[in-house]
């Protein structure tokens, strides 16, 4: 076994949960002394005065300046083994770990609820053009796994399914009970997949059984659900306070037609906190049969009182069997993804 260094590219990391991912990952990972240097550019903590991170500046608009990366890497990048946590390929990078945690990079034909506009379709190139300078593949399900086999038939490197556990949750049961409508959080960013256009849906639902969701979005992204009178808007907050509301509601929707993963859904599990979530092959997988599952309004419906029965007689479905799936350590994630490079 080599004792060898790489490089860390961690310049496309936005959205809030891939940041919490990330920032674990890198975390977890330092200790083990071969990282020779980790290139950024925001919201990875830590990286000030440490001689580890390298700020990645772009002055063209991220699009161009992302392209520009991808294809040309080798201006910019040493030829080491690196770790990408973006998703796509280093063109010229050779021996790459690659971590994908994109469910848009599967082909439409193969989950008709993945993206079809020029971006995904542009970066599905990227992907499958710089495929061969990949030496091993990371995802979080099994789903994700198969999907990727099955979107691109040639690839030939393995892919290693490393499942998460939550952040800075520790299991626990919550105290869960009902206090005039039921209340169920969904934290979730406003990004079409994340289907909170499902929430008009649910006017009829609530002329016959009240409940309340609550949804953290920006305001801007809220007008369009403010007439709605059963759901109310938490606003961005951070990730403990997401924790702490999910500790006075009474459970967690899930919408999400498409995910790698689902990081508020491991959360869920971890607090024995009761899961109304949409029927995908990501939440299956994630789930099993320990969630409350519904497709449209009517099946929503269906769910929700079997949900709002079962807190009132303490028969809440048990999560015990699909919390075995997320036992990992971060350390022993981040040992799992060091060993990649030392084989």
């Amino acid at each position: 076994m080599k004792d060898t260094k790489y490089n860390i590219h961690a310049t496309n990391i936005n959205g809030l949960g891939a940041i919490n991912v990330a920032n674990e990952i890198l975390t977890s990972l330092l200790p083990l002394n071969n990282i020779q240097k980790i290139f950024y550019s925001n919201r990875i903590k830590n990286a000030e005065n440490n001689n580890n991170y390298f700020l990645y500046k772009r002055i063209l608009p991220n699009p161009l300046s992302r392209l520009i990366e991808i294809l040309f890497s080798r201006l910019f990048f040493e030829n080491i083994p690196t770790l990408v946590l973006g998703d796509i390929p280093l063109r010229g990078i050779y021996n790459q770990v690659l971590y994908i945690h994109q469910a848009n990079l599967v082909k439409p034909p193969i989950n008709k609820f993945s993206g079809n506009n020029l971006k995904f379709k542009l970066l599905r190139l990227l992907f499958n053009f710089n495929l061969k300078y990949v030496k091993t593949i990371i995802v979080q399900t099994d789903y994700m796994r198969e999907n990727l086999i099955k979107s691109y038939p040639k690839l030939k490197c393995p892919i290693k399914v490393i499942p998460l556990p939550p952040i800075n949750i520790e299991e626990s049961n919550i105290e869960n009970t009902i206090k005039g409508p039921i209340k169920l959080i969904y934290p979730a960013g406003y990004y079409k997949h994340k289907n909170h256009d499902f929430l008009f849906e649910l006017s009829e639902v609530y002329k016959t059984l009240k409940f309340e969701i609550w949804v953290t979005l920006k305001k801007e992204d809220f007008r369009k659900y403010n007439r709605l009178p059963y759901v109310k808007n938490l606003g961005i907050i951070s990730h403990s306070k997401v924790i702490e509301k999910y500790k006075i509601s009474n459970g967690l929707v899930n919408f999400s037609n498409l995910e790698s993963f689902c990081l508020p859904l491991v959360e869920a599990i971890y607090l024995n906190l009761p899961i109304l979530t949409v029927k995908r092959d990501y939440s299956e997988w994630m789930c099993e049969e320990s969630a409350y599952y519904f497709e449209d309004a009517k099946s929503f419906k269906k769910s929700l009182t079997q949900l709002n029965e079962d807190l009132k007689n303490g028969g809440l479905k048990s999560l015990e069997k699909p919390k075995k799936k997320f036992k990992f350590s971060w350390d022993e994630i981040g040992g799992k993804i060091n060993s990649y490079f030392q084989l």
